[in-house]
């Protein structure tokens, strides 16, 4: 029928959803970052730095002036969500309501209990600069990502199930650099300190739709009422780097003091004590001219709730420069997300960027239980 259709549309189009799985909610991916595990805490910082470790600003070259992307668009999507749309799609033109309800059934045991997953991510003028002693980065950010599972319908999760939150705001953040400092023999460089603050408009869904539901002609009057809930965060972000020997610098963030949207379960983005370390080595060539190596350990304090899994929490990985000169660098990633392998590529040049990647995210309660697989692509126009 054309109501459901209209359902799935705005699901697909306007939400951020986190379905029945333990999926650590976040709200922005850098997918140059998740091509090398996900490790963003020490490593080369950028704007994006606003959603890893504010004082990753300071990384921003000073000799570039300012760095300004017009328009970023990401999007993230799984193995079965472009079928499952297809298959949907396909279900809800039948017109014989005896027909459709079979359908309906017959599709959700041909994707029973596999996650379903599209995200997507918009950011306009996107800037950060580099001064005299400190950096300055702001994102105007809005987000969508959606997971959903489908059940037999029987129990309280409904034949299809849904939760999520659509957001869009404003991260804005400044670092400083205090130079070096002497701790007995030892000599830390580039100490740098950050502080952000976003804030963060949502609308969290959580829905378990029955059969019925799905056959309501009014089910996409009703929706919004019963489904969707509003709200509004302000949140803040510490952050800190420093060089501690030769090539090797440690990082630690505490971002989103406050959580985002506490008030759903399945949405939350809690506040999370981070940890990073990485080795960086240049060359001066144009092949192979650099590389860095990194590991992350995130939410030491364990807040995300739903579950307390080491292996969940970890990112490892590295990135290289193949391919470099004064018209901008290719290069490659790879690593571990969450125990499972990643890799992508970056092409990065004078206007536009372009980013790759392919991970897995764990949204079973433990490591290894219930990997989903994701191709992750991002596209930006600036300089």
């Amino acid at each position: 029928m054309k109501k459901i259709m209209k359902i799935v549309l705005l699901l697909f189009s306007t939400t951020i959803l986190y379905s029945a799985t333990y999926e650590h909610s976040t709200l922005y991916k850098e997918t140059k970052i998740m091509g090398m595990g996900g490790a963003g805490i020490a490593t080369t910082g950028g704007v994006h730095s606003l959603f890893y470790n504010t004082a990753g600003l300071m990384d921003i070259p000073k000799e570039n002036g300012w760095e300004v992307e017009l328009l970023n668009i990401g999007v993230t999507y799984n193995e079965h969500i472009q079928d499952f749309a297809k298959d949907f799609s396909d279900a809800s033109d039948i017109e014989d309501d005896n027909k459709q309800r079979i359908a309906m059934v017959d599709l959700t045991e041909r994707y029973l209990n596999k996650n379903l997953h599209l995200s997507s991510s918009v950011a306009l003028l996107k800037v950060g600069k580099q001064f005299e002693s400190f950096a300055l980065g702001v994102m105007p950010i809005t987000g969508a990502n959606i997971n959903i599972k489908t059940h037999r319908g029987s129990g309280s999760q409904g034949l299809i199930e849904v939760n999520g939150m659509l957001y869009s705001g404003l991260a804005v953040g400044v670092a400083q650099n205090s130079g070096s400092k002497h701790i007995g023999k030892i000599k830390l460089e580039n100490i740098s300190m950050g502080v952000g603050m976003k804030y963060i408009k949502h609308k969290t869904i959580s829905a378990n739709l029955s059969l019925a539901d799905l056959l309501d002609d009014n089910i996409s009057d009703r929706f919004m009422d019963d489904y969707v809930n509003d709200g509004s965060d302000i949140v803040f972000d510490l952050g800190a780097k420093v060089d501690i020997y030769k090539n090797i610098t440690v990082g630690a963030s505490i971002q989103n003091i406050g959580d985002i949207a506490h008030n759903s379960y399945e949405n939350m983005v809690p506040t999370t004590l981070n940890i990073g370390v990485a080795y960086k080595q240049k060359f001066d060539r144009v092949w192979f001219s650099s590389y860095e190596a990194a590991f992350d350990y995130t939410d030491i304090l364990y807040q995300y709730q739903q579950d307390d899994d080491i292996i969940k929490r970890t990112r490892l990985g590295i990135s290289g420069d193949m391919i470099g000169g004064k018209y901008g660098t290719i290069s490659l990633q790879t690593g571990f997300h969450q125990g499972y392998n990643t890799f992508g590529f970056a092409i990065d040049s004078e206007i536009f960027k372009l980013a790759y990647a392919y991970y897995t995210a764990e949204v079973g309660a433990v490591s290894f239980q219930d990997g989903d697989k994701r191709h992750s692509i991002q596209f930006s126009i600036g300089w």
